[in-house]
């Protein structure tokens, strides 16, 4: 018996040790990525957007500047829980296996919020059994060191919003010639379904005003 609690409370301790350790200063989830420039006139009319590094117009800013019901509609949609679980749901993810393999109806997934961020920053390929487990460690890797703040903020900066569009920013400035802060309720919600549906996403990218009528 003690030596199973000396092996517990070794555990424990390595086990917070990480914890601390990992939770040390270290770059934020935007450095990660590169960014495009906006360029504005004297109006605040949009003038120019430059494409990033990698091809993409990506425009970061801090989650206060998200919408709030942006917020609320995509956690709502997408992960419920996310304020609770550690990255991953191993309810949505069984569920989600039995739907898709089982069932049959149709495709779900069961990722959270924070093991879609990790796709889009690995870019792997999440579909075979290989790159869903990289893709949950990742998920769990980004909680150890990101507060859900971060995590929320660097997802709506990443999501893909059809051809080489990225994040809410970009996405609002492209097909509604507004920053985020200034979307009518429509308008959100397009946004917050887009990412979701790749159908959706094709079609909405090229006629995104239209998509906010009939939401």
């Amino acid at each position: 018996m003690r030596r199973w609690r000396r092996a517990l409370s070794t555990a424990a301790a390595l086990a917070l040790a990480i914890l601390v350790i990992d939770r040390w200063p270290h770059a934020p989830l935007s450095a990660h990525v590169p960014g495009s420039q906006a360029v504005f006139d004297s109006r605040g009319t949009l003038l120019r957007l430059t494409l990033a590094s990698d091809d993409k117009y990506r425009l970061w800013i801090p989650l206060a500047e998200q919408p709030p019901a942006l917020i609320d509609a995509v956690k709502l949609q997408e992960d419920q829980w996310f304020d609770w679980h550690p990255g991953v749901n191993p309810v949505s993810l069984v569920r989600g296996a039995w739907i898709s393999y089982v069932a049959r109806t149709h495709r779900q997934g069961g990722s959270t919020l924070t093991m879609q961020l990790a796709r889009l920053m690995q870019r792997g390929n999440t579909r075979t059994v290989r790159g869903k487990v990289g893709q949950i460690a990742a998920a769990v890797w980004l909680e150890l060191r990101y507060s859900k703040q971060e995590i929320l903020e660097a997802y709506f900066n990443l999501a893909p919003y059809g051809g080489n569009i990225e994040g809410v920013a970009a996405a609002s400035l492209v097909y509604f010639d507004k920053a985020p802060r200034d979307l009518a309720l429509p308008e959100i919600l397009t946004l917050a379904v887009i990412p979701q549906d790749p159908g959706q996403r094709a079609r909405c990218g090229r006629q995104a005003r239209d998509c906010a009528g009939a939401v």
